[in-house]
Order: C-alpha cells, then sequence, then structure tokens
C-alpha cells in the first residue's frame, strides 16, 4: 500500500519546542540585556535566521524522504534540540571564559599589589597589570553581544584613560625621586634652579590632574555608558563595582594625594628660598651652611615640613594598597 504523502508543514510538537526554545533564549538575553529597541531586534533577527536554517534542513529532508509524513518534522525537532544543546554549551563557555577573565584580573591585582609592597618598578609594574585587565576585558567583549558589550567596550576606554593619568602621575613622582632633585651640589646656577623647580611644579600638576580625574571617575565611567539602558544588568553590575571600590578607596585617597601635593609644594618652597637667598649659603662637606641663624632657622622649618609629607605618603600608600 503507498503511503500516503501530504505538504510540507510543522506539527504541534513543532511549534511547542519552537515557543519553548524561543522563550528560554528570550528570558536568557533580555534579562541580561535589557528590553530596548537593540536588543529586541537582535533577537528577533537571531530567532528569523535559526528558524530559516532549521526549516530549509527539515524541507530538503522531507523532498529527499519523498515527502513523506512527519520526515520534515522529525528533522526540525532533532536539529531544533541540537541547536539548543549548542547554545547551551555556547553558553557554558562563554560563561567560564568570563569567570577565568575575572579571576585572571583578581590575581593580576594581587600580584601588582606584591610588586610594589617589593618595591619594584612602579611604571612597570602598573603596565603589566593593566595589560593584564586590558586582555581580560578584551575577552569579555568577544563573548558578549549588544549592549553588554557595548559596557565592556566602554569599561576598556575607562581603564584606558585611568592608565593613562596614572602613568603620567607615576613619571611625575619619579622625576622628583631622582638624586638630581634637591641635590645641593649642582643648585649653584640659575639653571639648575629653573630646571628642579619645573619638575616640582609639574608633579604637583600631575598630582592634581589625578586628584580631579579620581573624583570624577564614577561621572566619567557613566557619561562613558550614558547610550545603554539603565536596566542592563552588566552596567548595573559595573557601576554597582565601581561605587563600592571608591567608597573603600576615596577616604584613603584624598589625604594620600593631598600629601603629594603638600610634598610637592614644600619641595618647590625650599628650592625657591634657596634660589632667592643665593649666595647666603654653601654646600660644604656635605653640610649646608647659611650666614644667618634666621636662614637656617628658616630652612629647618621648611625640611621637618618634607620630611612630615614623605612619612604621610608612606603611611597613605600602604593603606591605598590595601584597598586596590
Amino acid at each position: 500500500m503507498e503511503e500516503k504523502k501530504i505538504g510540507f508543514r510543522l506539527s504541534k510538537v513543532n511549534w511547542i519546542l519552537s515557543l519553548i526554545l524561543i522563550g528560554i533564549s528570550a528570558l536568557i538575553f533580555l534579562k541580561r540585556d535589557g528590553i530596548n529597541g537593540f536588543s529586541l531586534g537582535y533577537l528577533f533577527g537571531s530567532i528569523v535566521t535559526s528558524a530559516i536554517i532549521i526549516l530549509f534542513l527539515a524541507f530538503i529532508v522531507w523532498l529527499i524522504k519523498g515527502k513523506k509524513p512527519y520526515a520534515g518534522t522529525y528533522t526540525f525537532n532533532i536539529v531544533l534540540v541540537l541547536m539548543c544543546f549548542g547554545m547551551i554549551k555556547e553558553i557554558g563557555i562563554q560563561s567560564q571564559e568570563q569567570t577565568d577573565s575575572i579571576d585572571a584580573m583578581t590575581k593580576s591585582v594581587s600580584e601588582y599589589k606584591e610588586k610594589i609592597n617589593n618595591e619594584e618598578d612602579g611604571i612597570s609594574a602598573y603596565q603589566e597589570h593593566i595589560s593584564n585587565v586590558d586582555d581580560g576585558i578584551s575577552k569579555m567583549i568577544r563573548n558578549s553581544t549588544g549592549n553588554e558589550q557595548e559596557v565592556y567596550k566602554n569599561l576598556q576606554k575607562f581603564t584606558s584613560i585611568n592608565s593613562s593619568v596614572m602613568i603620567d602621575w607615576q613619571k611625575s613622582f619619579d622625576s622628583v625621586a631622582q638624586p638630581r632633585i634637591l641635590d645641593y651640589s649642582v643648585l649653584n646656577n640659575q639653571a639648575e634652579f629653573e630646571y628642579q623647580i619645573g619638575v616640582l611644579k609639574h608633579y604637583k600638576k600631575q598630582s592634581e590632574l589625578y586628584k580631579s580625574h579620581f573624583e570624577k571617575r564614577k561621572l566619567l565611567l557613566a557619561d562613558l555608558n550614558k547610550n545603554i539602558p539603565k536596566g542592563n544588568l552588566t552596567l548595573k553590575g559595573v557601576m554597582s563595582g565601581i561605587n563600592s571600590k571608591d567608597s573603600i578607596q576615596k577616604p584613603i585617597f584624598k589625604p594620600f594625594i593631598k600629601s603629594h601635593i603638600d610634598y610637592s609644594n614644600h619641595l618647590t618652597e625650599i628650592v625657591e628660598f634657596l634660589k632667592m637667598n643665593n649666595g647666603k649659603w654653601e654646600y660644604k662637606n656635605e653640610e649646608l651652611i647659611f650666614t644667618t641663624v634666621e636662614l637656617e632657622e628658616y630652612y629647618s622649618i621648611l625640611i621637618n615640613k618634607i620630611a612630615e609629607d614623605e612619612n604621610q605618603i608612606n603611611e597613605w600608600t600602604d593603606k591605598l594598597i590595601e584597598v586596590m
């Protein structure tokens, strides 16, 4: 008896499985990315594209099988289930890579702290750390889509700006730490006075820029993400993280950067004092000798201020490292 042949159409089971898969996909994607024009369009496009592929394969099998009943619908279900497993596997891989990226960045912070505590080169240590962070964010960008991906891209821009400000400040601080600064044996001509004053004023300027950037960093990140829907979970997570860090770091950063600004002011003041009184002091046998007691006393006051600044810098630096 010849088997009855009917036209190609989807069964109730096909529709039920399709709706279940669409519902799961929508729940996962929209929960992560928020309900907005882009996410709805992206979801709709993905569903339509997947449906076309599945229908095409089912239709081809239906034709190959001689238009037998259920030949296409069985194929449709099998391909749908395989795609579902593939989607679950892909989500698992992406989730694992994101977890690995976060773990790598967390480890990088610990290694950076250790290097700073061991008094290794600050700029090299920071550049290595920020490179690790950038790699981690890049992986998260590759494993995301839509607004979630945009949030990670903006986070990468944010860390790049942070890095630039931090490195510029660190370089200015390192220049002050050079033996040439406040070396009385070379402070014997106008050019040297001007050079050292210039270095110290640059250090102060960079410290003030660093302070300003730190105070505005939350606003900067919010501005970078101004086009991201406020309900986006990734954005909420990022902003929650920086708000939490800011609440811990700000009470320590303020006195930390103030100690650097005070230090730059007092160093500049002492060099300008020596410049103004050039000829009324001499450096002999590793000792600074003034022509009057008043000058010597004023110099001692400035030196004591600088020593106190250095103590404050060391104290607040240790505390800031702890809350990085």
